[in-house]
Formats: C-alpha cells, sequence, structure tokens
C-alpha cells in the first residue's frame, strides 16, 4: 500500500510541474499564428515583478485582477519588412478575473467575435478572453491583409489555449430585464471608487427611460456586508448627506442622493449587497433592485 501511495505522490510530483509549463503563456503561443509567418525571435515573458517594463502605466490595472505571467512576440512574414503582428497572452488569476481585464478594455462599438469566450475586433488590434488567459493582438505598422489577418492569429491562439468558452457564472446576477448588452465590468477592488465597496460588478440598464448602473458587491461574509453598507453610510454623514435606512427582514435597505452618483438604492443581503445609481429618485430603482435580489444565490 505505501508503495502505491509513494508512485502516486511521485507521479503527481511530476505531472503538476509539466502542466503548469504547458500552460504557461510563452508555451501556449503558437509557432505560427498566420499562415506563412513565423516568429520574429523567442516570445518575451514577464511577471508581476517585472510587467510594468513591457506596460509601464498599464501593469497597475493587471495586478488586481490576480496576474500571473504574460507572454509576447512579433509573428513576420519572411521577406517583409516594417510590419508585424503583436501578440500578447496574459495568464490571469481566474476565469472572472481574465474577463474583468478584458472587460476594462472591450470597447462596445466595435465589431465584437466568436472568439475564446468573448471578444472584438477593429482596425488595428484584437482582444478575447478565453478561461483564465486574456489575449491582445495588434497590428504593427500597415499589415497587408488588415484584420483578416488578427482573427487568423487569434484563430491559432485560441486553438492553443486550454479549451474553456465559458462566461463567468457571476455575470449571471446582472441579466435583468433592460441590461445593455457589453456593459457588464468587474472590479476586484474599489468599486465605483470608493475602497469600502470593495469587488464586486456593475452593469448599465434602461430603466423608464433612463440609462442607470446596476451594482453587486460581493462580501467575503455577512458581516463584510453590513461592513460596507455600515462605511457608506458613515461616507454619506460625513459629507453631510444623511441617508434613508431601513432594517428588513432579509436585511436593510437604503436610499439617498449621493454626492458623485446621484439617486441611490441599496439592498444588504446575506454577504451581498446589491443596488443601483444613477437615478433621478433613489426609490425609482426598488424594482430593479428586487430583481437583483431575486438573482443571487440562496444562502
Amino acid at each position: 500500500m505505501r508503495r502505491v501511495l509513494f508512485i502516486l505522490v511521485a507521479l503527481l510530483s511530476v505531472a503538476c510541474p509539466l502542466s503548469a509549463a504547458q500552460n504557461a503563456p510563452d508555451a501556449l503561443l503558437p509557432a505560427s499564428c498566420v499562415p506563412g509567418w513565423a516568429m520574429d525571435g523567442k516570445a518575451a515573458t514577464y511577471t508581476p515583478e517585472t510587467l510594468y517594463k513591457y506596460i509601464d502605466g498599464e501593469a497597475e490595472l493587471y495586478l488586481p485582477y490576480g496576474f500571473e505571467k504574460a507572454a509576447t512576440v512579433m509573428y513576420v512574414q519572411p521577406g517583409g519588412k516594417g510590419y508585424g503582428i503583436v501578440a500578447n497572452i496574459f495568464r490571469m488569476g481566474s476565469l472572472l478575473d481574465a474577463f474583468g481585464i478584458y472587460a476594462s478594455y472591450r470597447d462596445p462599438t466595435a465589431e465584437q467575435i466568436k472568439r475564446g469566450a468573448e471578444g472584438f475586433i477593429d482596425e488595428s488590434q484584437l482582444m478575447f478572453y478565453q478561461g483564465r488567459y486574456f489575449v491582445r493582438i495588434e497590428a504593427s505598422g500597415a499589415v497587408p491583409g488588415g484584420n483578416g489577418l488578427l482573427q487568423s492569429c487569434a484563430e491559432a491562439i485560441s486553438r492553443s489555449l486550454p479549451a474553456d468558452l465559458e462566461r463567468p457564472r457571476e455575470l449571471e446576477l446582472l441579466k435583468v430585464a433592460g441590461a445593455i448588452p457589453l456593459t457588464d465590468r468587474y472590479y476586484p477592488a474599489g468599486l465605483l471608487g470608493h475602497s469600502f465597496f470593495g469587488r464586486g460588478m456593475t452593469a448599465e440598464v434602461m430603466l423608464g427611460g433612463e440609462r442607470v448602473k446596476s451594482v453587486v458587491m460581493f462580501g467575503a461574509s455577512e458581516e463584510a456586508a453590513t461592513r460596507i453598507f455600515d462605511d457608506y453610510g458613515k461616507y454619506l454623514k460625513g459629507a453631510g448627506v444623511a441617508p434613508e435606512i431601513a432594517d428588513e427582514r432579509k436585511g436593510a435597505s437604503l436610499h439617498v442622493t449621493d454626492p458623485l452618483y446621484k439617486g441611490v438604492a441599496l439592498r444588504r443581503s446575506g454577504r451581498f449587497v446589491i443596488g443601483v445609481t444613477g437615478l433621478k429618485e433613489a426609490h425609482a430603482g426598488d424594482t430593479l433592485t428586487a430583481l437583483l435580489l431575486s438573482r443571487l444565490p440562496k444562502q
């Protein structure tokens, strides 16, 4: 029995590093992402400590999303001069993190493409996410063939990534009547610009002819959600605004005209705080908060 256990442990110790190496971003870049094109040298790799050397000024955007490693390389056409395709793969902390960094770049007005879980393309760049990976492909110089080559490169990279085309389950919480497509976002911290709101998601919604924002905040526990509620109340009072707070059977509600976010309606339930901002009048969001509340998992 001990011998069997020893063999199993030995096999796992070998298999895990191999799996990690195979899923490293540089190992997932195909030798050629466009027929007839090839890598211009080896892929460069970056870690959380060195990412700033590649995208100085943007690295801080990636780190909160659990960024682990990136690889970048330029593909060139033999005989071609002054142009190429730059492919970047970023391995993030989770599927939700990969979506989050992708959505921070997403352009709802750009052409949407069926690549990975979601992607878009314009005249010079293509982005998509697939599993824990966020992919940025950019034209360098006047690339002949335009975005058709970007699409071809994206297809090749997508095939080399783990075959996970799912969207984060958390996004289902924002699927309510009137939700505007391609406006959902995930923030790992500092939701709505307030540190006490922590991490959560937002999406834009049409409500009574007005464009408002739905919000779902993730507390680590019921106590954490209560602190979110309490800290927001303290912030408002410090700003000279008196919120209307009521205890309810399934938590508590808050209505206020926020100095930054106009009318705000919030509800606390379990470890979640959900609500609506940008309202003309805070209670106008009660129907929408009820819909958001109904989409929360059973607690």
